[in-house]
């Protein structure tokens, strides 16, 4: 029992130690791939060439794929600057299988735009195919950094095809993109390539200070393989505008910097161009000389063989991914048969299973619902009853209210009366006027008391009839004829009007109210001889109106005393509406429209 503790522990101590290892060692393969920058891996290329075949074989020892990847990526990248184009291409390829086992689209995406830039002078659709698919892997993966450079090398494939607007486009895109990066090394590319689009177009002036700003950057760098470059975009900038003098002098320094980076590519280049300017400018020697190295540069890093190599293989590698794809394809369809006849299985069962939850749930259902249908009714019997007793608590505090005005005040009210009487038989007459006084008070205060008992008569009733309405609208009139001379009153109901038809308590005194408050007016400001009060039901709405012939009103908005505000108010609470109209000698129509 002991040993086998002492093993348990002594194995889990060796894990955490082979696994710390690993990581360890991952470390260092990730950091030898994705930390030196690009230009110091072409600078020193033969030195790094061994560091990452070194670093490749370190990966595949601990089966750290991505690592693989990344290596043989970084060693395509060294041969290809070597010029040793059908190695760069395996390594290529290989990088690109395992991106894509890996499904890191950003990294096959940016693979596939790299290898489409370099066919660009060899098969210009070939190049456009593999540019399109790295930048739909990399615009599906988000990849920003990597479409970076994309958009640069598309720019170059539309340039080749002849079609300078888009090559400018991506251009500026790709360099807009890096400048809110930051990418200072990536930078002088994107302003190179639009150096090099202006001048192919002739205008050297607006080409120049790309190539300038290029440079500078560079300089400030340390790169030499981009000084390198710029050196050369100079010489071929002067080659184009006839001054080869210029020309010669800046091919002369870019030779030296790219023996010196080690850019065989761009070395073979400017033999070639060295050769034509001094042919140009009449010195054959040194151009046969230059020619005689570019020839012998141009047999050791390009040759039939490398291009019928590249060729084979990516025949190799498009073939082999078409019989994965079918491979694929057919496991698929035997996977596809099994996983129908399960799900038709489990479907079957699963129909079953719901059929059966179904008839639990609906007699669940539908008890739950006569419960729910039971307990509905109670509560709205308990709330009718709340309801009731709510409604009889108030009409018996209406009740009591109404005795209470009609015992106390209206009993103060008529003692007031009688008293007056008394007092006005006493003064009456030995002071006319004082007895006049009180007879103003008199009548005030029979009003008053005739107020209160149109109050109480509201208070004392829950809901009144229209019926009643017009019974105390024709007293209210009646009242008035007595004491107005000269002034006929009518008031006039029509027959679509249902006398039984209730309107609440609050409805009817308000509407009581509105119109006495019309009809007070209509005799005190307006010397009508004829009032009238009209009723009539339109589909829904009731219309009353109150309508004299007096002289009417010039200006309704300075006549809005309070009388006329409080039946706006009135009105207003009851949901209704109030039109007034008058014009001066034409009499007033107050219409009040209510549900």
């Amino acid at each position: 029992m002991k040993a086998f503790q002492f093993y348990t522990v002594f194995f889990f101590f060796l894990s955490a130690f082979l696994m710390a290892q690993d990581e360890n060692l991952i470390r260092k393969i990730d950091s030898l791939n994705l930390d030196v920058p690009y230009d110091q891996r072409i600078e020193t290329s033969a030195f790094n060439l061994n560091k990452y075949l070194q670093n490749a074989k370190s990966a595949e020892s601990i089966h750290y794929q991505k690592g693989i990847a990344d290596s043989y990526n970084n060693i395509s990248l060294i041969y290809y600057y070597q010029s040793k184009y059908d190695i760069s291409t395996r390594y290529f390829f290989k990088a690109i299988k395992l991106y894509e086992a890996l499904k890191l689209d950003g990294e096959a995406g940016n693979l596939y735009s790299l290898y489409g830039y370099r066919l660009r002078h060899k098969d210009i659709e070939k190049s456009m195919e593999y540019m399109q698919k790295g930048i739909f892997l990399a615009k599906k993966a988000n990849a920003q950094f990597e479409l970076m450079g994309m958009y640069d090398n598309y720019g170059l494939v539309k340039e080749a095809n002849n079609e300078p607007d888009s090559a400018e486009f991506f251009f500026k895109k790709s360099l807009a993109m890096k400048k809110a990066a930051n990418d200072q090394a990536g930078i002088p590319y994107s302003l190179n390539k639009l150096g090099t689009l202006y001048s192919g177009l002739g205008d050297f002036k607006k080409a120049k200070p790309y190539f300038d700003e290029a440079y500078a950057l560079r300089l400030k760098l340390k790169d030499k393989v981009g000084i390198a470059e710029n050196l050369s975009f100079y010489g071929t900038f002067y080659e184009m505008q006839g001054e080869t003098s210029q020309a010669i002098s800046y091919f002369k320094q870019a030779l030296e910097a790219s023996k010196d980076a080690g850019y065989r590519w761009l070395t073979y280049r400017i033999y070639e161009a060295l050769s034509t300017n001094y042919e140009q400018s009449n010195q054959f020697a040194e151009a046969l000389d230059y020619h005689k190295q570019f020839t012998a540069y141009k047999d050791s890093i390009y040759n039939l063989e490398t291009t019928t190599n590249q060729k084979e293989i990516e025949i190799q590698f498009e073939t082999e991914k078409k019989e994965k794809q079918i491979l694929i394809q057919r496991a698929e369809l035997a996977e596809n048969k099994l996983s129908l006849e399960r799900k038709n299985t489990w479907m079957i069962l699963i129909i079953g299973l719901a059929l059966l939850i179904g008839l639990i749930g609906y007699f669940v259902y539908r008890n739950q619902k006569l419960k729910n249908e039971q307990l509905r009714k109670e509560n709205q019997l308990k709330d009718a009853l709340i309801r009731i007793e709510a409604q009889n608590k108030v009409q018996e505090e209406r009740l009591r209210i109404s005795r209470d005005l009609h015992d106390n005040i209206g009993s103060q009210l008529t003692f007031i009366i009688s008293s007056l009487d008394n007092l006005k038989f006493q003064l009456g007459k030995e002071n006319p006027e004082a007895g006049k006084r009180i007879e103003n008070i008199n009548e005030f205060t029979r009003n008053t008391i005739t107020e209160l008992r149109d109050t109480i008569w509201a208070m004392n009733k829950e809901n009144i009839l229209f019926s009643d309405l017009k019974v105390r609208i024709s007293n209210f009139l009646e009242n008035a004829k007595s004491h107005v001379e000269h002034t006929d009153f009518e008031i006039e109901m029509n027959e679509s009007i249902d006398e039984n038809h209730s309107f609440s308590a609050f409805e009817g005194i308000n509407l009581y109210r509105v119109i006495q408050e019309a009809v007070n007016n209509a005799i005190k400001h307006a010397e009508a001889s004829h009032i009238k009060v009209s009723f009539e039901k339109i589909e829904n709405h009731f219309e009353v109106k109150v309508s004299d012939n007096g002289k009417g009103i010039s200006d309704l908005s300075k006549e809005s005393g309070n009388g006329l505000n409080n039946m706006y108010k009135r009105i207003a609470d009851l949901g209704g509406e109030l039109i007034v109209k008058s014009e001066p000698g034409k009499g007033t129509v107050l219409r009040v429209v209510f549900s």
